[in-house]
């Protein structure tokens, strides 16, 4: 249930937190070397805009001043507005007639429940106050064992190490059982340690929300206080032990976090945490070999978990209860929770309940949903025609590893081997069967149902497939992200690139396109996504999916080195002055957008009296944004750099984007060949 109200919290940003963009602060036009034209209120009437200096700002410019921040979201733009559709397409869909298969059935359901606002008043807060009082019933560490060790999995709220079976790193075609670290309400455990401006704004929505429920729950105020307290001094504890936003964004990361231990190891590591017996509890088998994501997590709870910190483990379990199930619960309850998001996107206005819910249903039942989609909106003709470009494309990136001047031709072999394998999934799958739930059943409204059942069989059902994947091999034909997703994807373990059907739509694809805008559009969004296996990350995993090296020890050392520069490249950078952003986070991204555009203008190349100036306009439409204020110290946070240095970064490394529009020395968007740093 967590992951749905953290879906609302995404669905009703519109990050506005100051009111107005440009409230009291810094400068936010003196970025370097441009600034965040993305930045509502950034760009004014009197901007001058050149071509040769701020490519994004003079093609866009017109677009930005006209462009407003729908209400509920936290940016405008190309991207927003297919999003937009995506939730107009599901809203139709779910307001429709009721379809006749078994998991578009499901789908559909679960909508209704959500919507039936008059089972949801009639249950009240009863659901989880059952879930509150058994956390309150625990009087010592042996008691909290007990609870752990006897409650069903779908009825326990929160967790202090969530488990689950996963592909291992080293071999992809076999799970492991994987056992985490506890998740924070910052989410970055650097907020524990520095609290950011942000962290306060969340800290405060997240405790405003938890008083309100946990009133409601039959709690004093003081003791709601109390609890929220001791919530936040647990996970002040933890943090140090728990890896920062920076460290997860890092290449790295996966590596790090893929500690094997034996099940001797574990049993002598967990100390008097139960893991084991609650992961047989569960239903997981004994398994010789779990991977242990965070060592330093594992022994730092060993030192918590003791009967003077025991309020803290209870208060952390209720606390993070409340706030992840209570909007699932009355209108009371799910207007509080909203009130949260709001506070902290600063979002004016609520979106309506089907909006919502539609997103929500998507989320949830993410395949029941994909095939109900895809059947009403999808079309075999636009997936042939997109494949066409997708296998154009992989033509012209044996190119752009073959030109590698850095590579030797041993490691160039084993790239082409890898490309060559990459499996090639466009908007949706032809055969369904790997994706149904027929052992999934709920009642509907109709038979009386309600939202609370139907969100505790869907847990259960999921952890039980979990159990089950975990004795057998992985599944690599199976699709990573749906159909109705406005993302696309590249999937290292499987070695697969996603190129989904909501996110072909409107401006990024329609039948009747040109070349040009077609190729500056999903082309480079396919391009890449084909990249992504040869980035910083992309680049620890074989054609197989597993993370072992492919490279010769110097050529490994020059691809490192290269990146090394982009990450200098953007340190440099500010998009207002004293605002910094983190290179070493970046790299994947950024690698990806400059080697997709790179295979597609191999592909213009070939192209009899190719439009440069349409395909370079329609490129920077793609990435045409408006961010609120918060939006835009979220971005500095991704892994993505921000929109418009996805366009003034990614084209002033191409000659054939200085070359047309006569970019030279002096210009604010020529880059000399020796400072550029596409890495293909």
């Amino acid at each position: 249930m967590r992951k749905l109200f953290h879906l609302m919290l995404g669905i009703a940003a519109a990050f506005s937190l100051w009111g107005t963009a440009l409230a009291a602060g810094p400068d936010y036009r003196s970025g370097t070397p441009w600034p965040d034209t993305d930045l509502d209120g950034v760009v004014t009437e009197d901007m001058e805009a050149s071509i040769k200096d701020n490519f994004v700002l003079a093609v866009n410019k017109e677009d930005i001043l006209a462009l407003k921040i729908p209400e509920g979201y936290p940016s405008g733009g190309t991207l927003t507005d297919l999003q937009l559709k995506q939730n107009e397409d599901l809203k139709k869909m779910f307001l429709g007639k009721e379809p006749a298969g078994h998991d578009q059935k499901l789908a559909y359901n679960l909508f209704q429940l959500m919507m039936d606002w008059e089972s949801r008043n009639a249950q009240g807060v009863l659901p989880l106050k059952k879930q509150t009082e058994a956390i309150e019933s625990v009087g010592t560490i042996a008691d909290l064992n007990g609870y752990f060790l006897e409650t069903a999995p779908e009825d326990c709220p929160a967790t202090i190490w969530p488990v689950g079976a996963g592909p291992d790193l080293q071999d992809s075609s076999r799970n492991t059982l994987r056992v985490g670290y506890a998740p924070l309400l910052l989410e970055d455990s650097g907020e524990y340690s520095k609290l950011t401006e942000y962290g306060r704004i969340k800290q405060k929505a997240f405790s405003d929300f938890a008083q309100k429920v946990l009133g409601k729950l039959g709690y004093s105020e003081t003791e709601a206080r109390q609890k929220i307290e001791n919530c936040f001094a647990l996970e002040s504890k933890m943090a140090p032990a728990i890896y920062t936003n920076e460290e997860r964004n890092k290449p790295d990361f996966r590596a790090r976090t893929n500690n094997y231990y034996s099940r001797e190891k574990l049993a002598r590591e967990q100390g008097n945490l139960p893991i084991l017996a609650m992961l047989k509890h569960i239903g997981y088998p004994e398994a010789k070999e779990y991977v242990i994501m965070s060592p330093a997590f594992l022994s730092k709870l060993n030192q918590i978990y003791t009967q003077e910190n025991l309020p803290l483990l209870k208060d952390y379990l209720i606390v993070h209860g409340v706030l992840s199930t209570a909007g699932n619960l009355d209108r009371e309850c799910y207007e509080w929770s909203m009130e949260c998001s709001n506070a902290i996107s600063g979002a004016s206005g609520t979106l309506p309940d089907v909006a919502v819910f539609s997103a929500c249903v998507a989320n949830k039942l993410e395949w029941p949903t994909a095939r109900f989609y895809a059947e009403t909106y999808l079309k075999q003709e636009d997936k042939k025609r997109i494949s066409g470009l997708v296998d154009r494309l992989f033509d012209a990136y044996h190119g752009v590893i073959n030109e590698a001047d850095f590579l030797s031709a041993r490691t160039k072999a084993n790239a082409i081997a890898k490309l060559e394998a990459i499996d090639k999934r466009v908007l949706f799958p032809d055969d369904w069967t790997n994706y149904e739930c027929k052992e999934l059943n709920f009642p509907s409204p109709r038979e009386g149902g309600t939202l609370w059942q139907a969100l505790r069989a869907i847990d259960a059902y999921e952890l039980a497939e979990n159990i089950r994947e975990l004795t057998e091999p992985v599944d690599k034909d199976k699709w990573i992200m749906s159909p109705h997703t406005v993302n696309c994807a590249y999937a290292q373990q499987t070695n697969a690139i996603h190129i989904t059907g909501a996110f072909s739509q409107g401006a990024m694809y329609r039948s009747d396109m040109s070349d040009e805008e077609l190729m500056a559009k999903l082309g480079c969004v396919i391009g890449h996504e084909i990249s992504h296996a040869f980035d910083s990350s992309g680049a620890q995993y074989d054609k197989n999916g597993n993370m072992k090296n492919w490279w010769t020890k110097a050529d490994y050392a020059a691809f490192r080195a290269r990146n090394e520069k982009m990450v200098a490249y953007y340190n440099k950078m500010h998009p207002w002055a004293g605002q910094d952003f983190y290179g070493s986070i970046m790299t994947g991204e950024a690698c990806a957008d400059m080697a997709g555009l790179k295979a597609v203008l191999r592909l213009a190349a070939q192209q009899k009296d190719f439009d440069y100036d349409k395909f370079f306009r329609a490129f920077a439409d793609v990435w045409l944004l408006k961010d609120t204020l918060p939006m835009a110290y979220m971005r500095i946070n991704d892994v993505h750099p921000m929109g418009y240095l996805r366009i003034n970064c990614t084209l002033q490394q191409y000659d054939e984007f200085l070359d047309f529009y006569g970019i030279t020395e002096g210009d604010g968007m020529y880059l000399a060949p020796e400072d550029r740093v596409a890495i293909w």
